[in-house]
């Protein structure tokens, strides 16, 4: 369907371009194309979680101050949906989880046997914050406490829904000993809204909006990790990181969190040509004070860590041109 919409854009944009006169003399019904657009379709995530308004806002950037370049955004059910859409060609670009990019490459977890080598990383953008939210009134304290309890895990095909359940697998409750719960967050937010779930765990660079919305409908708390949770989770899963969420991250947050988390990361596929990634990596970096008052998360894009974490070998060309041309 995605492709599909392309396709018509794509074809209309081509009717335009061709009414393009170039060096035109009197008299003469000469016409030709003076340039040729790229048309990309673009995969982000749920309308109240992080990869969908910054990945508006990089096609907003791109299709707008980049020539010859025109990117359409679309909100999907997140990292794992992404490149499944990009396999089967319906995406071009997207946003995914490192974990989950790395599970692509590898053949492994969700892609087992199954794995996506033309998948190719642009770069990495930012921190994707483990944050479990639970109910002011659950008596919910620390991770224990999530056994036998009902959790929103994430949208199903969502890298947030796979981390989860790793998540929870290293504490000793697999899906027996709780209630994985498979709903997006636009859903999450409505049901823990109604008290229909105890907890959510939402993996996403803060502020959060589902989060951030949610507590002006409810009193909900964020779990702070005791530092053996925090090592037992490091050591078990290499891609998480320890972090604290700062004080006053979100409305009425007094103390910071300390908690882990992954990177996201720009995504593409091989076909996609090498001057094309670099004018995309190119129409970020020269907008990035723009894309800052957009998104609070892009004050996370930096040239020093935009190469971090990308599997060997898996970087596209395009954007290590444009690195080491930076770089210099």
């Amino acid at each position: 369907m995605i492709r599909h919409k392309m396709l018509f854009i794509s074809l209309f944009a081509a009717l335009v371009l061709c009414a393009t006169v170039s060096g035109q003399q009197p008299g003469s019904a000469a016409y030709q194309i003076d340039r040729l657009v790229t048309f990309l379709a673009m995969g982000t995530g749920a309308t109240t979680g992080t990869y969908f308004p910054l990945g508006n806002a990089f096609a907003n950037v791109w299709s707008t101050r980049v020539e010859r370049v025109s990117v359409m955004s679309h909100s999907t059910s997140g990292s794992i949906e992404n490149i499944q859409l990009m396999r089967r060609r319906e995406l071009d670009l997207a946003i995914a989880q490192s974990d989950v990019v790395a599970a692509a490459i590898n053949g492994t977890g969700s892609f087992l046997g199954h794995p996506c080598p033309n998948l190719r990383v642009l770069m990495s953008l930012y921190p994707e914050v483990v944050q479990i939210v639970v109910l002011a009134d659950s008596g919910i304290e620390n991770i224990s406490h999530l056994r036998g309890r009902r959790v929103i895990v994430g949208a199903p095909g969502s890298g947030n829904a796979i981390t989860s359940i790793e998540l929870m697998s290293v504490f000793g409750m697999t899906a027996g000993e709780f209630e994985p719960v498979y709903i997006s967050y636009d859903e999450a937010l409505q049901a823990m809204e109604r008290h229909d779930y105890d907890a959510a765990i939402v993996i996403a660079g803060t502020p959060t909006r589902m989060i951030s919305e949610l507590q002006r409908r409810v009193p909900v708390r964020i779990l702070t990790l005791t530092s053996p949770e925090t090592a037992s989770l490091t050591a078990a899963l290499p891609y998480l990181a320890a972090v604290n969420l700062p004080a006053a991250t979100y409305q009425g947050q007094n103390e910071p969190v300390t908690t882990v988390a992954l990177m996201a990361m720009l995504i593409a596929s091989s076909r996609l040509a090498d001057d094309v990634a670099e004018n995309l990596c190119r129409g970020i970096f020269d907008n990035l004070e723009y894309l800052k008052t957009i998104h609070e998360r892009a004050r996370d894009v930096s040239l020093k860590t935009m190469m971090n974490g990308i599997p060997q070998g898996y970087a596209h060309p395009g954007a290590l041109r444009f690195y080491r041309e930076r770089s210099k």
